[in-house]
């Protein structure tokens, strides 16, 4: 490759819309990913929040990410290690079982780790077949009393925080 050659792929602009010019892209507003998804920014700023179980409602392809290397302050040896999903499959998709499959990896995260709460993380798939995480969410917390907080983390843009109706605003 001759040196302008090379010059030439380092000196392209990393967006389509910069016509060129060497601005670069304007910083992301709070609640936005600055690439990949929703569940991106989520994953970068919940898994630090010590003691609390993580449940990635899924498939395993979303946690794919380098969840181990989050740092936390834990009290818990381990808990903040382990990232937990529902690892959804076409068989769950094609006979709806997400939402069965969520209620019982609740069970399992409460059972195995008594966390001071648990957070679950709604992806692609289960937002576009329609469970309804929040609701199963709250059959869980009233059946095993451990906080279940969902987090709206699906498609592209924006992380959205579920709030119960006259709660306090925790964000």
């Amino acid at each position: 490759m001759h040196k302008k050659e090379i010059a030439a792929l380092l000196d392209k602009p990393t967006c389509a819309h910069n016509n060129k010019a060497k601005s670069g892209c304007a910083k992301p507003k709070p609640g936005t990913t600055a690439g990949g998804c929703a569940f991106d920014g989520a994953q970068i700023a919940l898994p630090p929040v010590a003691d609390v179980a993580h449940i990635v409602h899924g498939s395993i392809a979303c946690t794919g990410s380098s969840w181990d290397s989050r740092g936390t302050r834990s009290s818990e040896p381990t808990l903040y290690k382990m990232c937990m999903t529902t690892d959804l499959t076409e068989q769950d998709v094609i006979m709806g079982r997400g939402e069965k499959r969520l209620f019982h990896a609740i069970k399992q995260a409460i059972d195995a780790y008594q966390p001071a709460a648990v957070f679950v993380y709604n992806t692609c798939i289960p937002a576009m077949i329609g469970d309804d995480i929040k609701a199963v969410c709250r059959q869980a917390q009233s059946r095993w009393g451990t906080p279940v907080v969902s987090v709206d983390a699906a498609g592209r843009g924006r992380l959205l925080w579920h709030q119960e109706p006259g709660q306090p605003d925790r964000r």
